[in-house]
Order: C-alpha cells, then sequence, then structure tokens
C-alpha cells in the first residue's frame, strides 16, 4: 500500500473519531478550519492555511453523515489530489468572503439553524462575527478542547513520520557539527543544518542558535559571528516532513574540547530530562512529568526556572499536552511528547537545553529519538 492510500485510509478512521463530538455537544454541523485539524481530518497540507491565514479552507460534519469541504479556488486542485472527501466547493478569493461561502454551503446542506462547532481559539473574532450576521440562526459553539484531545493522541502513520522527522532532524545536526570547527561562523552552521534536513526531506521551519552573549536569548538567530573555541552552543530546530508531520529537536554542544564542568552541567541537564522521561505512563498527569524534571533540576543545583518543560508534536509545533505545572490532563497511549528541559547560566554566557520525543506506550514509553548523554563536539562524526 503506498503512502498516499494509507494516509487517505488512517484519515476516515480518524473523522469517524469527530461523530461523538456532534453527538455529546447536539451539533448540527462541526466545521474545522486550523490547519492542524484540517490536515489532521481531511488528509490536507496546505502550506497557505498559517502562511496566508486569511486564505481559509474548511472540512465540515453535519449531523446526518455529510463530509464536505470547502476551498480557496486557488488550493482545490491540490486538495482534490490530496483528500479522500469527494463533496467539495470553492469560494473565489476577494469575490466572496470567506464566512458568507461557509454560510452559504451550511445552507445548501440542509442545515440552517441549530449549534455549529467551531475552532474559537483559532478564528479571529473578526471572522466569527462575520460568520454570526451570515447566519443569525447558528449557536456557534467552541469545540477546541475536543479537537486538541483527538489530535492529542497519533495512529501509526503519524507515529513513523514523527520518529522519522526526528531522526533526520537529529541526523542533521550531527552532520553539521561534523563539518564544522573554531572559525566556522553561526550563520553558515545553521545553513549546514537546513540543508541536511532539506536533504533528507524536511523543510526548515524554524533554528535557534545561540552561543556567547547570544545565549542570552530565548530564541537567538545565527549571525555571521565565528564560533569560538571552547564556547557552549545549543540548538533548537525543526522541520516539516511528509504531510506536514513537525520535527522539534535540541541539542547542546562545544567549540574544541569541554572542560569537566560543562560536561557535569550537559549530564545534570540530561538527568533532569530523564526524570521526566521515567513519569510518563497512560493515565499519569502530563504535570507530573514537569515537576519530575523541576525536582531533579534543582537536586542536581541547576537554576531551574522554565514555565513548561515540553508540549505534544504532530501538526503542530505546540500541541496539546503542555507540559506545565498546572496540567492534570491524563497521559494517554499514543501521546507523542517532547521533553526539553532548558538551563541558563548567564554569567556564564551558556545554555543547556536537550530535546527527545517519547511515544507513551501501554507500559510506559518509547523513546523515539537517542538522547545526548555528552556534548557535541564539533569536527568529529
Amino acid at each position: 500500500m503506498d503512502a498516499v492510500t494509507k494516509t487517505k485510509r488512517d484519515v476516515a478512521a480518524k473523522r469517524a473519531r469527530l461523530r461523538p463530538v456532534l453527538d455529546d455537544a447536539d451539533l448540527s454541523a462541526l466545521v474545522l478550519s486550523s490547519y492542524e485539524s484540517v490536515s489532521v481530518f481531511a488528509g490536507t497540507n496546505i502550506i497557505t492555511q498559517f502562511a496566508v491565514p486569511d486564505r481559509f479552507e474548511f472540512a465540515i460534519l453535519t449531523r446526518d453523515g455529510a463530509t464536505i469541504f470547502l476551498a480557496c479556488n486557488l488550493e482545490t486542485e491540490q486538495i482534490r489530489r490530496q483528500t479522500d472527501i469527494g463533496d467539495i466547493h470553492e469560494y473565489v478569493e476577494f469575490e466572496e468572503e470567506p464566512m458568507d461561502a461557509l454560510a452559504r454551503v451550511l445552507r445548501e446542506s440542509d442545515v440552517s439553524s441549530g449549534r455549529v462547532g467551531v475552532e474559537a481559539r483559532r478564528l479571529p473574532r473578526s471572522h466569527i462575527s462575520i460568520l454570526e450576521a451570515a447566519a443569525p440562526r447558528f449557536e456557534l459553539v467552541p469545540v477546541d478542547d475536543e479537537l486538541d484531545r483527538l489530535q492529542a493522541v497519533k495512529d501509526d502513520w503519524e507515529i513513523s513520520m514523527l520518529e522519522y522527522g526526528a531522526q533526520a532532524t537529529l541526523d542533521a545536526v550531527l552532520e553539521a557539527a561534523a563539518e564544522s570547527s573554531a572559525g566556522t561562523t553561526e550563520r553558515a552552521f545553521a545553513a549546514r543544518m537546513c540543508s541536511g534536513m532539506m536533504m533528507r526531506g524536511g523543510f526548515p521551519e524554524f533554528l535557534v542558535l545561540a552561543t556567547g552573549d547570544s545565549s542570552l536569548e530565548t530564541h537567538a538567530e545565527a549571525r555571521d559571528k565565528p564560533l569560538e573555541d571552547g564556547r557552549i552552543w545549543r540548538v533548537d530546530l525543526g522541520a516539516r516532513f511528509t504531510g506536514g508531520i513537525f520535527s522539534d529537536l535540541a541539542r547542546t554542544g562545544v567549540v574544541g574540547e569541554p572542560t569537566t564542568e560543562q560536561e557535569e552541567l550537559l549530564a545534570a541537564t540530561r538527568a533532569a530530562q530523564q526524570a521526566g522521561f521515567d513519569v510518563i505512563e497512560p493515565g499519569r498527569p502530563a504535570q507530573d512529568v514537569y515537576h519530575a524534571v523541576a525536582r531533579e533540576a534543582k537536586a542536581n543545583g541547576l537554576p531551574f526556572g522554565m514555565p513548561h518543560v515540553g508540549h505534544g508534536l504532530g501538526l503542530g509545533l505546540h500541541e496539546f499536552p503542555l507540559l506545565e505545572p498546572a496540567n492534570a490532563t491524563p497521559l494517554a497511549i499514543g501521546m507523542v511528547l517532547n521533553v526539553e528541559p532548558g538551563v541558563m547560566f548567564a554569567d556564564r554566557e551558556e545554555v543547556y537545553h536537550t530535546e527527545d520525543l517519547a511515544l507513551v506506550t501501554e507500559s510506559g514509553y518509547r523513546l523515539l529519538t537517542e538522547p545526548q548523554e555528552a556534548l557535541l563536539r564539533m569536527g568529529r562524526a
């Protein structure tokens, strides 16, 4: 079975899980509008959904069992190739307001009144107002939490792509570090990592690279500054792979040979990460991962101050559940979590940051990348 066919089969199965959302909330229709939700439940990967946010695409499910796609006319042909949804409607950009088109399609589908589920957190208020004016007999009902929970549990195809993307990103970092040395500029180092991800099928989305004084910036961008011998560097980067699946990985390294203290600080950071992994199991509250990381970091004398220590990953970068101290959401089999402790030493101009993926399994967890046990050295394979 080829990748496209398998994706469509799995998308149909995922979409079936939306039916209880309609029933439980007594909805006449459910409207998906975000890049993440439309991609997950319609099988598309339309990059303008996040690059051009006013160009809306909608996947619509009705109480009577209809499944409809409303597309901007510029994207229709690509959508036809990607989705298994056969009932596709169009609106013409700048000729018809997308929310007016949505109200029209709902009426044509015999949904003229009742409760309509929408992604209230992701739809701008201005567009919600247009939809309310175009369809005054609808009661718009937020369904964001329900969608977040459904998207958090990955199917086998999503897990395999997350594992591939994570390993491809790690390989790009290792390769770039092996090809770099003192005197290489931050920008050249970053370019090698981006090239490595692209050669492995990823389209780079972000790359944070910090050394020296820029280490005090949470999301520093690479500069033309040469890498200096003895300096700690850290990178946090990610790309989109097949089907829009994200990668997100962090590593810490050193230019030249590390001091004993630098290796000890990395080991303490890694121990905090492992403490987070060790409490991952089905039914455990997400907040327990945060508290385990925080306890281990503080026990090792690290200046821990992170508001969260990780997040879900998939078609979104920071997916549900966020690993923060108040999140009591039970972890579930099939969730894929990034655990990423980061520790800043302002007086040393150093940050130690490492990030890896863990799949929640029946027996606990399975790592999708091998965590780092030592600082990455430049110039070494």
